[in-house]
């Protein structure tokens, strides 16, 4: 079973041989003796290589989307920090709504006879990605995941496997302006989706609030489900439990 673009999201079911392509990734899972054997290759040409011992006759495996917390390593207490390319200004005593990319890792898990499924890999289809940002002072600081991205048209998709899609809603209960360029914020508890047979991703929402306090200006961010709005999208399988903290406070500086 061969792929002559990139493969969507879901679920496989190999009996042979299938061959998956993805941004800068290959992936080929083939059937041998007594095993599955898994190979995977990205653009730097680093090659992984696993093998699942058995004799089944069918191999289940699931293609889906994982938050970025993984990648190079687990370092970060689940804070994303996201630069935007373009800041936003949002009026005083305004609320606006915005879409914006949120990347993403790739987790490729194996279903069991029971319905349930097991990690087996992760990766990203953009290596730059995998970095770390300080919010903060050297000394004070937070370690964060690090991403630089764009807003979205409403009718404009993210490049495929390596953003989701998120919307952020931004209330300013400021006397005057201000102009947004990154948010900082836990992702522990979001859920990411995707829309089967497609790269389409999504995660929970957002809700960023910019207000005075006795320190200075301040941007709180909260966690928002997301409105699924009808679609049939499928929830991803979380790698570690949900963390407590739904909310975030910017004091040292959004723009």
């Amino acid at each position: 079973m061969e792929k002559n673009d990139y493969s969507g999201f879901g679920q496989y079911d190999i009996t042979d041989k299938l061959q998956l392509r993805l941004p800068k990734t290959q992936i080929i899972i083939e059937k041998k003796e007594n095993r599955f054997s898994y190979y995977r290759k990205n653009s730097e040409d680093q090659e992984l290589r696993k093998s699942v011992p058995g004799k089944k006759d069918v191999l289940q495996i699931e293609l889906a989307p994982v938050l970025p917390l993984n990648l190079p390593s687990k370092k970060t207490n689940d804070l994303m920090f996201l630069r935007l390319k373009e800041s936003i200004f949002i009026e005083k005593n305004s609320t606006v709504d915005i879409l914006l990319q949120f990347p993403i890792e790739i987790g490729v898990f194996v279903l069991n006879n029971d319905n349930t499924r097991d990690f087996f890999d992760c990766f990203t289809c953009e290596p730059m990605h995998s970095r770390f940002a300080l919010y903060g002072t050297p000394e004070n600081g937070n370690l964060c995941m690090y991403g630089k991205v764009a807003q979205l048209e409403e009718s404009e998709k993210p490049k495929p496997y390596v953003f989701a899609k998120i919307k952020a809603t931004i209330s300013n209960e400021l006397k005057e302006g201000v102009s947004i360029g990154k948010f900082v914020f836990p992702v522990g508890h979001h859920e990411i989706y995707y829309l089967e047979n497609t790269a389409d991703a999504h995660i929970d929402d957002i809700a960023a609030t910019v207000k005075k306090e006795s320190s200075g200006k301040v941007m709180e961010i909260r966690h928002v489900n997301l409105s699924k709005k009808g679609k049939k999208l499928n929830l991803s399988l979380r790698l570690k439990p949900k963390s407590i903290k739904e909310e975030y406070i910017m004091s040292r500086g959004f723009d």
